[in-house]
C-alpha cells in the first residue's frame, strides 16, 4: 500500500549515506554478525573503563527481553585463529585482508549454572585454526572481568596495524545469520514478485533519500522538495499506484504534493487544517487514491476527508471527525487488517507504546504493543506484499531501520544500516 505518515522529528545533520563506506573513517568494515539470536547492541566503544578506554562493542544477549548466556558467537569474517585464551573464554581471528577480530566473555559456565566451569570455545577452534565468516566458534557468556555484569560478547575490530576503531556501525549494517554456518543473512522482506512498499529518508536540507527497495546495496532516487521544517508524508495522489511525497507547513497548514519522485515545485497545493496540526495520509475510503487528512495534538481529534484540494484554496469540512489518543502522542496511518481501508495509529515515543483501530471512528485501540525503543520514528507500511501494513522504525541514533512484518510485539524480521537523516518516511512502489 502506498498511503503513509511520516511521524514529525527533529532535525539532524546528515552524517551518513545509504550506501555503506569501506573501512576507514566510517566503520562500516564488511562483517557477519558474530552472534545469532535476540541482541542489544551497546554503542560505547571509547567508555573510560578504570583508567583505560573501551575498545570493543558489547553485544548484550537476551531471550525473550531477558539477559541470557549461550548464544551462538560465529567468525565475524574469514580467517585464522590468531590466538586463543590459555584458560577460556575469548579469542582472535585475524582475517584474510589482515584485518582482525576479537571475541571476548564467551561463556565458562555449564549451561543453566553459574559455576564457572563449561564451555565457551566450540570444539577444533585453537590457535592456526583456519575459519570461514559465519562458523560458529563458541558462546556468548560473562567470563573473566564481566562476571558481575549481564551475558553479552565483547567484541572488537582492529586494522592491520593493531589499532582498534570502532565497529558500531559496521555491525548495525551486518548480515545476520539465522544459524552458524549454513544460516543465511536475512534476506530482504518483500517476497519475490510481489510489489512492497518502501522507505525515503530526508535530511535537513529537504532533500529526499529514496530506497527503491528494501536490501541492503539498492539503489537510491534523490531529489529536493520543500523547506527545512516541513512534515514530510506520502501517498497515491494522481491514483497511478505510485506513491510520491508530500509537505505540510504546520505554521499555516499548508499542503504541497508532487505526482513523481523528482525535484520540482509542487504539482498540488491547498489549506487544510490549523497550525501545528500534523499530516495523516491514506485511503481512507478504499477508493484507490490517496488523500491528506490532518491530526490535531491539541484536541487529540481525527479529521478525515476523502478529497484534495487544490488551486491554493482551502477545503471544506472533513467528512468524519473522532478522537482517539492522548496528548503527546504521534500518529501513524496503515491498512493493518488488509480490507483496502487506511485506518488510524498512535505512538508513544518515550516509551514504544503503539496502538490503533481497524476503523476511522471513536474508541478503544483494536491492538496495542511495544515495539522499538523510545525515540525511534515509527510508521507503517506493507514490506512483504501480503497487503497488511506492519510496523517499522528508523532509529537515528544508530541510523539504522528494523522492520517487523506482523503487527505483534518482538524483534525485528529484518534490519539494516541506512546513514542519519533528521527523518523517515514509508513510500509505496
Amino acid at each position: 500500500m502506498s498511503r503513509r505518515l511520516f511521524t514529525a522529528s527533529v532535525a539532524l545533520a546528515v552524517v551518513g549515506s545509504l550506501a555503506p563506506a569501506t573501512a576507514g573513517a566510517q566503520s562500516l568494515y564488511p562483517l557477519i554478525f558474530p552472534v545469532i539470536g535476540e541482541v542489544h547492541i551497546a554503542d560505547n566503544f571509547g567508555a573510560p573503563r578504570g583508567g583505560h578506554t573501551h575498545q570493543g562493542v558489547d553485544i548484550m544477549t537476551r531471550t525473550n527481553g531477558v539477559a541470557a548466556k549461550g548464544h551462538p558467537v560465529v567468525a565475524a569474517a574469514s580467517g585464522v585463529v590468531d590466538w586463543v585464551g590459555a584458560t577460556c573464554c575469548y579469542l582472535a581471528i585475524e582475517h584474510d585482508d589482515g584485518w582482525s577480530s576479537w571475541y571476548i566473555h564467551l561463556n565458562n559456565d555449564t549451561p543453566g549454572t553459574d559455576d564457572g566451569q563449561g564451555w565457551g570455545i566450540a570444539p577444533g577452534i585453537v590457535r592456526g585454526t583456519r575459519v570461514e565468516a559465519g562458523q560458529l566458534i563458541g558462546w556468548a557468556g560473562d567470563s573473566g572481568n564481566a562476571e558481575s555484569t549481564a551475558p553479552h560478547l565483547h567484541f572488537e575490530l582492529r586494522q592491520p596495524d593493531g589499532v582498534a576503531i570502532d565497529a558500531y556501525d559496521a555491525l548495525v549494517a551486518a548480515p545476520r545469520l539465522t544459524e552458524p554456518g549454513g544460516g543465511a543473512p536475512q534476506d530482504p522482506p518483500c517476497l519475490d514478485g510481489s510489489v512492497c512498499d518502501t522507505v525515503a529518508f530526508q535530511d535537513t536540507a529537504s532533500r529526499f533519500h529514496r530506497l527503491t527497495e528494501l536490501a541492503v546495496g539498492a539503489a537510491v532516487d534523490r531529489f529536493f522538495f520543500g523547506n527545512p521544517g516541513d512534515v514530510a508524508f506520502a501517498g497515491d495522489w494522481d491514483c497511478d499506484g505510485n506513491a510520491t511525497p508530500g509537505l505540510y507547513r504546520r505554521s499555516d497548514g499548508y499542503v504541497y504534493l508532487r505526482n513523481s519522485n523528482t525535484q520540482g515545485v509542487a504539482d498540488i497545493a491547498f489549506f487544510f487544517g490549523n497550525p501545528g496540526d500534523l499530516p495523516l495520509s491514506g485511503d481512507f475510503d478504499n477508493d484507490g487514491c490517496d488523500t491528506v487528512s490532518i491530526y490535531r495534538p491539541s484536541e487529540q481529534q481525527i479529521y478525515v476527508i476523502n478529497e484534495l484540494g487544490e488551486n491554493d484554496g482551502g477545503l471544506g469540512a472533513a467528512e468524519q471527525v473522532f478522537g482517539f489518543g492522548n496528548p503527546g502522542d504521534k500518529p501513524f496511518t496503515g491498512d493493518f487488517d488488509g480490507d483496502g481501508t487506511d485506518t488510524v495509529g498512535l505512538h508513544r515515543e518515550s516509551s514504544g507504546f503503539l496502538y490503533f483501530r481497524n476503523t476511522n471512528t471513536t474508541g478503544a485501540a483494536d491492538f496495542s504493543f511495544f515495539y522499538g525503543n523510545p525515540g525511534d520514528i515509527l510508521f507503517a507500511g506493507d514490506w512483504d506484499g501480503d497487503a497488511i501494513d506492519t510496523v517499522a522504525v528508523y532509529r537515528r541514533s544508530a541510523g539504522a531501520l528494523y522492520i517487523r512484518n506482523s503487527n505483534t510485539q518482538g524483534s525485528a524480521d529484518f534490519s539494516m544500516f541506512v546513514g542519519s537523516f533528521a527523518g523517515a518516511l514509508p513510500m509505496g512502489q
